[in-house]
């Protein structure tokens, strides 16, 4: 298998690093591509990523072959060298849940409103 991380030169890794910083307000983008090509622009291995990140080698590989489950705090020590970070965004197009103090909730397409994960939301929020 052809290592590709250490054939790219600093005009093809800032080439990457460009098209990747396009990828991330972007919905299409998965986060398995997104990881793959910041392991590129470093310039590492599979391994040397996951060592350098403080994750089990096997966990990145399950992430890029898109076997993984990977909890918020793995993706975030991944996303760490790249001064990114696991977030929660609002849906284009979403509606504003009826109570004034929360936040908006997201619709799933083609499911109407799920009234049920807002009722958790607006439970949990008041709880805080």
């Amino acid at each position: 298998m052809k290592r590709v991380h250490r054939n790219l030169s600093r005009d093809e890794a800032e080439a990457l690093r460009e098209r990747l910083s396009l990828l991330v307000p972007s919905e299409t983008a998965s986060i398995s591509e997104f990881l793959r090509m910041m392991r590129l622009i470093a310039r590492k291995s599979q391994g040397e990523y996951a060592r350098m990140c403080g994750v089990a080698p096997r966990a990145l590989a399950n992430i890029e072959g898109r076997t993984g489950s990977p909890t918020v705090e793995t993706l975030n020590k991944l996303l760490r060298p790249f001064g990114y970070r696991v977030g929660v965004v609002v849906e284009v197009g979403a509606n504003a849940m009826d109570d004034s103090n929360a936040a908006p909730a997201s619709r799933s397409p083609g499911n109407g409103s799920n009234s049920a994960a807002r009722g958790a939301l607006k439970r949990a929020l008041k709880k805080g």
